[in-house]
């Protein structure tokens, strides 16, 4: 018997897509406010990461290769997310959210990556 994929429930958000190294490097917003938070927690944690260069979600930090060390706890940031209008000619809905950031002392080289990559470039030799 063939197995069907199941619906999600009502209620439930379905996976995004995995993103790709290039994607997570990209911003399509950016927002002062969230610049200054993410400047004031660098300096309580005695770092010299830089908001929008050394700061990204846990998805972002996964595409590039990194997990979150264990232990650690993210900044809290609000960030506006905007849905396409139901209806046509309704504006687009913009809510704000809670994300969660986490900046370059906090993670570490993904090892299993790293294998992957040098098996790559052995083969590449």
């Amino acid at each position: 018997m063939a197995r069907t994929k199941k619906k999600p429930k009502a209620g439930h958000r379905q996976r995004r897509p995995a993103m790709t190294a290039e994607e997570a490097q990209k911003f399509e917003k950016y927002s002062v406010g969230n610049a200054v938070t993410l400047a004031e927690a660098a300096a309580e944690r005695g770092c010299a990461c830089e908001p929008y260069e050394d700061w990204f979600t846990l998805r972002r930090w996964n595409a590039l290769g990194y997990l979150v060390k264990r232990g650690e706890h993210g900044t809290a940031l609000m960030v506006g997310v905007t849905k396409p209008a139901k209806n046509e000619g309704d504006p687009p809905e913009t809510k704000f959210v809670r994300s969660y950031v986490f900046c370059r002392c906090q993670v570490q080289q993904n090892p299993e990556r790293e294998e992957a990559h040098a098996t790559e470039r052995s083969a590449l030799r």
